[in-house]
């Protein structure tokens, strides 16, 4: 290792990459990649992450993570502790000593308002939660069962080495792990690597609850591929010798799923209102008295004129554009020139007296709420429109109306409809079956997410075919509460909702099985008597009521 300076900076440079320095000025860091081949992998108001193919650094490609100082109180703080380029930097090198697979580092500079680490870039390599989410999620052959067994076998084993080597990762997630084919996408013969490093420490020895910890977030970031069979196994291939007095495999498992559960929730919570801040998913602007949050790769201009034609609309009563129109809301439909979103709907919240103004400065507008609800769900995993866009209209500082746009459901039919579509025979009685099942797990994950629906009809849920299983995708989603105790009366309301909405082509042995199925996956099963006793005493004093193509359509029991 060498330090050279350079313009006045310090640079600490492997043996073989003395020109480094002479490639960038950190002041002016970003422009000095104008005319090079790069791809701008993320940015963010912390850093910026390039790749850089077969350069002259490295024939393999580089990458350059490049930190931005955080003003006087960072600069103190990295008097006494080292810099995440520092971190990176000294954990890569120790790690590639112990034999652990990581990126190479090749260079680090320290100024006093930038960092950077340059790495050689791992060819050939996937992230390992990507991966594992494309290849082993849903229903499997026995051959693709059988790889992702040696797999998470693999990756035990690999994590058992990282701890018994002294290293402790406070950000181990598989999307910090990569998986890098020695031959082409050959799932035979592939190594893993450790990323992201700055979070890395150092230890003597490792605890059983460090262990414990790191583990927990392998599961919760693996969560949508292990079963209970693969954790078990997981434990096993790790070692369960190691964890002090808890011997019993099951128990080992139940504490992990706790942790997982508890990191899962604080990863939730945080993510919620990421849609109203600068990230790097969203942007916000400020255009004379309207205030955007949008997607980035969205132009605002683009999505501000949607708002003029939406409000051209319904002036002119344009019946071919025009959804819905109401008192308290309208929606329309338009084209939108984009690569992935070729339509896109415009939902206006309206304003419709003095006292929803003042309610607008405490609790918000209608508009936001719909968008924070809207990606907020996103981030859980469930379905909804991709929202693109809030527009906030203000007068002195107080919204007067509020505009969502987001993206128009494709290839999906309302809840509904669907059924009175394709289950008029008995020759449909498995795809039916199959519906049941996957709506169970939906309403479930929506519950055991503690997310509360307060207008859980058929009608504000679109269905659609996927293979043999189906997508759900809620709409009406600034009725959509979080972080709510899910209690028995709340369960009730939005069964009674789906009991109400739903055409009589459901039997009430599929809505019993319905109700059977979604209790066992919130583990309340034993609750089942009283909640059917409250559904039925509530609903057989009501019609059940729902929209067909023709209309709304009422039916007696």
């Amino acid at each position: 290792m060498k330090k050279t300076t350079k313009n006045g900076t310090e640079w600490t440079v492997r043996d073989g990459y003395e020109n480094i320095p002479d490639m960038f000025n950190p002041d002016d860091f970003l422009s000095d990649l104008n005319g090079q081949d790069h791809v701008l992998v993320k940015e963010n108001r912390v850093r910026s992450v390039i790749s850089m193919p077969g350069s002259d650094i490295s024939e393999n490609g580089i990458y350059i993570k490049y930190f931005k100082r955080g003003g006087c109180r960072d600069y103190i703080k990295h008097l006494f502790v080292p810099t995440k380029a520092r971190t990176e930097w000294e954990v890569g090198n120790a790690l590639l000593t112990k034999d652990i697979n990581t990126a190479l580092p090749l260079a680090i500079l320290e100024g006093k308002r930038r960092l950077l680490i340059v790495t050689e870039t791992v060819t050939n390599s996937k992230e390992l939660m990507e991966f594992c989410q494309f290849n082993y999620e849903g229903s499997m052959s026995e051959e693709k069962e059988s790889e992702k067994r040696t797999l998470l076998d693999k990756l035990a084993v690999f994590i058992r080495d990282i701890h018994e080597k002294g290293f402790c990762h406070y950000d181990l997630h598989a999307g910090n792990i990569l998986i890098r084919f020695k031959k082409e996408q050959n799932v035979a013969d592939y190594d893993l690597y450790l990323m992201d490093l700055h979070r890395v420490k150092v230890f003597k020895s490792i605890s059983s609850n460090k262990r414990i910890f790191n583990l927990a977030q392998i599961f919760n970031s693996l969560s949508s591929i292990m079963t209970k069979t693969d954790k078990l196994d997981f434990i096993r291939s790790y070692g369960s010798n190691v964890f002090g007095n808890i011997t019993d495999e099951n128990e080992l498992v139940r504490q992990i799923d706790e942790q997982s559960a508890g990191i899962r929730s604080i990863h939730y919570r945080s993510r919620l209102k990421r849609c109203l801040k600068e990230s790097s998913v969203f942007s916000r602007k400020t255009i004379t008295n309207i205030k955007m949050f949008f997607r980035k790769g969205y132009d605002a201009d683009s999505l501000h004129e949607l708002i003029e034609k939406h409000n051209s609309a319904l002036a002119n009563s344009d019946s071919v554009v025009i959804m819905k129109r109401d008192s308290k809301t309208a929606l329309t439909r338009h084209t939108f020139k984009d690569k992935t979103v070729q339509n896109v709907v415009v939902k206006q919240y309206r304003v419709g007296c003095p006292g929803c103004l003042v309610k607008n400065i405490f609790r918000g507008s209608a508009g936001k709420k719909a968008w924070v609800a809207g990606n907020g769900l996103r981030v859980y995993g469930l379905n909804t429109p991709l929202p693109l866009a809030l527009v906030e209209k203000k007068i002195s500082g107080i919204t007067t109306g509020s505009y969502v746009i987001m993206e128009e459901v494709k290839d999906s039919l309302e809840m509904d409809r669907y059924i009175l579509k394709n289950f008029g025979n008995r020759k449909d009685i498995k795809k039916k079956m199959v519906l049941i099942s996957n709506f169970a797990k939906t309403l479930a994950g929506l519950h055991n997410h503690n997310i509360f629906h307060h207008d859980l009809k058929t009608c504000n849920i679109m269905v659609k075919e996927k293979g043999k299983s189906f997508d759900f995708t809620f709409l009406d989603f600034d009725k959509v509460s979080f972080n709510e105790e899910i209690t028995v009366r709340k369960r009730v309301k939005n069964l009674i909702q789906i009991n109400l909405s739903t055409p009589r082509l459901f039997t009430l042995a599929d809505r019993l099985r319905l109700l059977k199925e979604y209790l066992d996956l919130c583990g309340i099963i034993n609750e089942k008597k009283n909640i059917l006793r409250e559904i039925v005493n509530l609903s057989k004093t009501e019609k059940i009521l729902y929209v067909s193509s023709q209309g709304d359509v009422t039916e007696d029991w």
